[in-house]
């Protein structure tokens, strides 16, 4: 007797199969976008040039991306996700308390070292504009920054509300961002790594009277 699934299973594996390739594709098509937008800048890459980086035909990327916006926000949404399953965004709840100084470290070897976060600072850039682009962007950024912060401070021991704690985060990925933006241009390779190293001794200055009971407001103040 014929085996009547036989057909079902043909199309299952042909529908995975599929599926398979269309991740894929998207997976190459944002990866490319994001270290052509850490090469050329958002105003001058062109879904061409994207194509050709991914090493797919035009007409396979522009199924799977209709318009440059499309995939501008995919690439963006892509990078962020990744951050949220391998950087210190995806330390579990019961994860033990992480010293400023450490994390610090821990997200500049995690997402600021890393080419790709170029490419974020110029769709920040793009986010600025008045238009779909600019509005599409600004959401998928506010999505992230949520998940970030409130996952930030938690292991950092604070809650939502503690105003100066997320002062203080927000002034340390200011640091991080202005580090990795001037490695991108500066000759300089030993320059970044100093910077990094000074501000991390200047956050381990505040772990340490965090530690001797004080309560740590910011860099080089405290209060009894």
């Amino acid at each position: 007797m014929a085996d009547k699934t036989a057909p079902d299973k043909k199309r299952i594996t042909i529908r995975r199969s599929q599926a398979e390739r269309s991740s894929s594709t998207r997976w190459r098509a944002c990866e490319a976008t994001l270290e052509g937008l850490a090469e050329f800048g958002h105003e001058r890459i062109s879904t061409t040039m994207i194509a050709q980086k991914a090493k797919i035909s035009r007409g396979a990327l522009t199924h799977q991306f209709p318009t440059r916006q499309e995939l501008f926000v995919a690439a963006l949404r892509h990078l962020h996700e990744d951050w949220e399953r391998n950087s210190p965004v995806a330390l579990p709840m019961n994860h033990p308390v992480v010293p400023m100084s450490e994390l610090t470290q821990q997200l500049w070897k995690t997402m600021f070292d890393d080419r790709r976060y170029i490419a974020a600072v110029e769709l920040m850039l793009a986010a600025r504009q008045d238009n779909e682009l600019g509005r599409i962007l600004r959401a998928e950024m506010a999505r992230w920054i949520k998940i970030r912060d409130d996952s930030l401070l938690r292991l950092l021991g604070h809650g939502q509300g503690d105003s100066s704690a997320t002062k203080l985060l927000h002034l340390t990925l200011s640091v991080l961002r202005g580090i990795a933006v001037h490695r991108s241009f500066d000759q300089n390779d030993e320059l970044a790594p100093e910077l990094l190293s000074l501000w991390v001794s200047m956050l381990a200055q505040g772990d340490m009277k965090c530690n001797s009971g004080e309560s740590y407001t910011g860099v080089g103040t405290h209060n009894r």
